[in-house]
């Protein structure tokens, strides 16, 4: 059986076809041919099978077999799609061989299985903006090789395939719909088709309306949908620190019943102990499922925040080690940055108690509170003037501005720059 094996594949590298064995049973050969789209596309080449009695297949679809084929001399072409370079990868009776060109030839033997994945990788390209003055209308985006997108106006696409692509916009009650806009698209240049649209009822359009509460309060997209939150307005001391921390995956608004977001942020309520555990997973890029085991507060068995507590609980965070904690009582202000500091693990100062006036040495987190200050992290309160009081309040709640704000200044302070952050 052996030497078998070892002389189908001398014969799969040599082009030699091999006899059966005396008494050996015949079998049926198998061939399959499977595509592989680029990655973030879907678009498929065509590709021509040639067969050793000179017939020919050509198609696009994903997987095509053909069982009972002929021995013999086989050629497979693969015409990639548009911007597309195609490599194949053939496995014949579970040898595998990879060959970074769309063609492969190989010889069918008696009972033997061929398997041909052809992979496309994304080769030629550009970028595709789509825009409407004023945007936030609904198009079609129609590319090469019958690929289509939509989306809503403006639209940018960063890594397109080189050929022609045509923007049409959706109907326009109330308007005359302007005619389809196309471009070629070559190697490293960029297509803009944008349309200015002229209406006397676009004001009252309801795409209209969102341009302009999308222009007043903060923007993100939330499961892979854009989602405006109306309780926070443009132009607020929190605002781009909200904005930051939704991008990043970091934070996120409230959901309803059903999981669907609500569009509200609630910048002014208090940051639980429960949600602080979750937040400071994912600013440190911690992933809670690999514990396994329940969490050892028996508040926090049975809830949404469960593997939070218990990742926390066995890392050994400051801030959980009384398993009889409250995880839905505000965390305050000293274990935010005690648990920001350990979690990013932070060298921690030994106290002075004379930084602040209401942080004496002796207080629970001090050091923490200290060396938050000293890396900037925090900088305790300050009057109405913007003058610092001297008061850091450690006991006080956190809400959920000020905690956008702080998640904010540690990742620009100690994640940044690192390989440990890489927002979604």
């Amino acid at each position: 059986m052996a030497i078998r094996r070892a002389s189908c594949i001398l014969a799969f590298l040599l082009g030699c076809s091999i006899l059966p064995l005396p008494g050996a049973a015949q079998s049926a050969n198998t061939i399959t041919v499977h595509q592989v789209p680029a990655e973030g596309f879907s678009v498929l080449g065509e590709w021509t099978l040639l067969k050793p009695d000179g017939t020919r297949t050509t198609t696009n679809v994903p997987t095509h077999s053909y069982d009972a084929a002929p021995t013999g001399n086989y050629l497979l072409n693969v015409m990639p799609p548009s911007g597309m370079s195609a490599s194949v990868t053939l496995t014949l009776n579970g040898e595998t061989v990879v060959i970074e060109k769309p063609q492969a030839a190989f010889q069918l033997s008696e009972g033997s299985t061929v398997v041909l994945d052809v992979h496309y990788v994304l080769a030629l390209s550009g970028k595709v903006s789509v825009n409407t003055i004023p945007p936030g209308f609904p198009y079609t985006l129609s590319g090469p090789d019958g690929a289509v997108y939509t989306g809503v106006t403006p639209g940018f696409y960063d890594a397109m395939p080189v050929g022609l692509y045509t923007m049409a916009l959706d109907t326009i009650p109330g308007c005359t719909t302007p005619g389809p806009q196309s471009g070629r698209l070559i190697k490293d240049g960029r297509v803009v088709l944008s349309v200015q649209l002229a209406c006397d009822n676009l004001p009252q359009l309801e795409q209209q309306q969102n341009v302009e509460k999308e222009s007043q309060f903060v923007k993100a997209t939330i499961d892979g949908k854009p989602v405006i939150f109306n309780d926070v307005p443009v132009g607020q001391w929190f605002t781009a620190s909200v904005r930051r921390v939704l991008d990043a995956k970091v934070m996120s608004g409230y959901r309803g019943e059903d999981g669907t977001p609500t569009g509200m942020f609630g910048p002014s309520d208090s940051v639980t102990l429960a949600e602080l555990a979750k937040i400071s997973h994912r600013l440190a890029g911690i992933d809670e499922t690999k514990v396994l085991t329940p969490p050892e507060n028996d508040e926090a068995k049975g809830t949404w925040f469960a593997p939070f507590i218990a990742s926390a609980e066995q890392r050994g965070w400051l801030v959980y080690l009384n398993r009889s904690v409250d995880p839905l009582r505000p965390a305050t202000r000293a274990e935010v940055v005690a648990t920001f500091l350990q979690v990013l693990n932070v060298k921690r100062d030994w106290p002075t108690g004379t930084m602040f006036r209401d942080v004496s040495r002796s207080i629970p987190y001090a050091d923490c509170i200290e060396t938050a200050a000293t890396q900037s992290l925090v900088s305790g309160y300050t009057d109405s003037s913007g003058n610092l009081t001297g008061l850091f309040g450690p006991a006080d709640p956190v809400t959920r501005a000020s905690m956008a704000k702080m998640v904010a200044t540690a990742m620009d302070l100690f994640l940044e720059n690192t390989a440990s952050f890489q927002p979604e």
